[in-house]
């Protein structure tokens, strides 16, 4: 979860020719009211965006391509490799915006005197596409536990209910309303070069058109409905599947089945128990920290990025952007590890690339 308020500078801009103005990497050691001091502030974003966050990224990134590899490889009308696909996609998406956007907040970009305010380019460039991501991603893991809510629920009726197109319908849904809320922002806010005087040259930023009070009411209302929705949907679908299946696991081992064939519906329903149970798990850890921190700011107003907890409120939200990344590149070691099908058709296309890479060189030798 991911609030608009984070992106260094999207108030501040409103009342500030630059949000790169108030950010300084000239380390001082006035902490008069504040909590966290201007140079642990820098060490914790450095550390969070610069380093580890970076790290995350580049895994996140080859596991999600390898994931979008696999569901390909297996059709995507089988199951809900479709649903797992989009997901694959966006979090590969949002992964490489967060690389750049990791990039832009280097606290010690400004030391380098580039023609660029690396703090507005980031708003539009990474910022939002990041946002928009993050919110599909939870969108989707919303449906695919919705989804597999219904095929437990109603095993005979679930071949009609869920179908190939209404997953399609779903997904550009999904995609289509989260990158909509967008677009008025894009219609006000531009990259431009511009002066500032703090600098006594022109460098390339951002500028800001009229009627942008209510463009950030809009965009925060958005943000925070779109999230919230989609983080307590998963929780909620999540909850019915795992009470249903040990129902259903009970109500099988008491019928007059034969004993192999109870055994092995009871592991193939742990085996769906735990993967559910796992994958709403990294999503709803992840995704609280950044939850938590947009429900105090609501509650604290102090708590943002031009009031006293400035300092604290860019710590706490570099966590909440490293959590992120962690979910999105997560994936990956779930559906190998969890997922014998995954695993392999994974193996097969390693092994087929390695067939290739030999019968490549023995051409060339």
């Amino acid at each position: 979860m991911v609030n608009y308020s984070h992106l260094p500078g999207l108030r501040r801009i409103l009342s500030d020719t630059s949000v790169f103005a108030n950010v300084s990497v000239l380390i001082n050691d006035q902490t008069e009211g504040k909590y966290i001091s201007d140079f642990t502030r820098t060490i914790f974003i450095f550390v969070n965006h610069v380093i580890v966050d970076m790290s995350i990224c580049v895994f996140g990134i080859v596991g999600n391509c390898l994931s979008i590899t696999v569901f390909l490889k297996q059709g995507l009308s089988r199951s809900v490799n479709l649903s797992l696909f989009a997901m694959s996609v966006s979090d590969l998406i949002g992964l490489t915006f967060q690389v750049w956007h990791n990039f832009c907040i280097n606290p010690y970009l400004e030391l380098a005197d580039l023609p660029v305010i690396f703090l507005d380019v980031q708003i539009l460039t990474p910022g939002c596409p990041n946002v928009a991501m993050t919110r599909i991603t939870c969108w989707l893991t919303m449906y695919i536990t919705a989804e597999k809510c219904v095929s437990v629920m109603f095993p005979l009726k679930v071949g009609r209910i869920v179908t190939f197109p209404r997953r399609v319908v779903f997904i550009v849904f999904c995609f289509s309303v989260n990158l909509a809320f967008f677009l008025p922002l894009y219609a006000s806010y531009y990259l431009t070069f511009k002066f500032y005087p703090k600098f006594n040259r022109t460098k390339l930023g951002i500028s800001v058109q009229e009627n942008h009070d209510m463009l950030i009411y809009v965009l925060n209302a958005s943000h925070a409905y779109l999230s919230i929705i989609s983080f307590v949907g998963v929780i909620i679908n999540t909850a019915i599947l795992v009470v249903t299946l040990k129902r259903m696991a009970k109500w099988r081992k008491s019928t007059s089945l034969g004993q192999n064939k109870v055994e092995t519906l009871t592991i193939l329903d742990k085996k769906t128990e735990l993967l559910v149970i796992t994958v709403a798990t990294v999503l709803v850890v992840c995704y609280a920290p950044g939850v938590t921190c947009t429900l105090i700011e609501i509650v604290f107003p102090e708590f943002n990025i031009e009031k006293k907890f400035e300092n604290l409120y860019h710590v706490m939200w570099s966590f909440c952007f490293l959590f992120s990344s962690i979910n999105a590149s997560f994936n990956v070691i779930v559906f190998y590890n969890m997922s014998s099908k995954y695993r392999n058709t994974l193996k097969q296309i390693c092994s087929n690339l390695n067939i290739t890479a030999k019968a490549n060189k023995n051409l060339i030798f």
